[in-house]
């Protein structure tokens, strides 16, 4: 079911039998929107815990943001942690994807309610090592950005861009529906990825995974396995997967590895008993 807090809508499901004290708190990447984790939410709620998938400020389908294309990291920050706030979640893991997963970096620092945090094909922070294609036709995207920020409008990749990085190991007759799941996305908060956003590691005290993808052209392995190092995180890699492992023909893999961790890492000393 969807809930909304303020201007923010999320997705929910809550098992007949609660296993787990601790709900799962899902945050899409740029661009994204809850229905990228349309294939984890059910399962997760299978394995007895609640989940939660944001869609932040401006993303449909919470509010329109007139202003999206100079919304910045630190609102959207402010939207994770208003949601936990709000619905008053005393202990949770956030699990995060490409930019939900520096989003949910920064949301664990000093925050004694996280109890662990996975992320997925992540954003790297400042103090890692940003690694690029050169193969693709990134001088394309850079103009359009360039125009989108001169008009000031958020900014949405072309189909044909989308093909050749998050869309390249989705099934050839799914990309279309894939593709119209993505959303425009704030310039600025591209803008603040590209410098190098400040993560400190040492600020989060719970257990952390980072997930990387051999077929991801987006954030590559090499970027994730510096991330793990950085984190001080557990680390899975997987070959058959590039940016979109949760959404990518056999996801339950990823889904299966990411549940297993969780169990070992998330205590559930006040969970529902069958």
């Amino acid at each position: 079911m969807k809930i909304t807090v303020d201007h923010l809508v999320l997705e929910n499901i809550r098992p007949a039998k609660m296993r787990r004290a601790c709900p799962l708190i899902f945050i899409h990447g740029a661009g994204g929107t809850s229905r990228f984790w349309k294939n984890y939410l059910p399962y997760f709620a299978d394995q007895g815990w609640e989940v939660y998938a944001v869609n932040l400020r401006g993303h449909y389908p919470s509010q329109r943001d007139e202003a999206l294309a100079q919304v910045t990291l630190e609102d959207y920050l402010e939207d994770v942690n208003k949601i936990i706030l709000r619905l008053e979640i005393k202990c949770c893991a956030l699990i995060g994807h490409s930019l939900g997963g520096l989003i949910a970096q920064k949301t664990a620092e000093n925050n004694d309610s996280i109890k662990a945090l996975a992320v997925i094909a992540s954003a790297p922070p400042l103090g890692v090592a940003v690694e690029v294609n050169h193969d693709l036709p990134y001088s394309g995207t850079i103009i359009k950005t360039m125009w989108g920020m001169m008009n000031l409008k958020p900014v949405k990749p072309t189909y044909a861009m989308a093909e050749q990085t998050v869309l390249n190991n989705i099934a050839p007759d799914e990309r279309s529906e894939v593709f119209d799941m993505f959303v425009a996305e704030s310039l600025v908060v591209s803008y603040q990825v590209a410098q190098g956003y400040p993560v400190y590691p040492l600020r989060i005290k719970c257990p952390k995974l980072v997930i990387g993808c051999v077929k991801d052209v987006v954030t590559p392995v090499l970027m994730q396995r510096g991330l793990a190092d950085f984190l001080q995180a557990d680390y899975i890699e997987y070959e058959q997967y590039a940016h979109l492992p949760m959404l990518e023909g056999g996801w339950e893999k990823s889904a299966a590895d990411l549940a297993k961790w969780l169990d070992q890492q998330v205590e559930a000393p006040n969970a529902v008993k069958d």
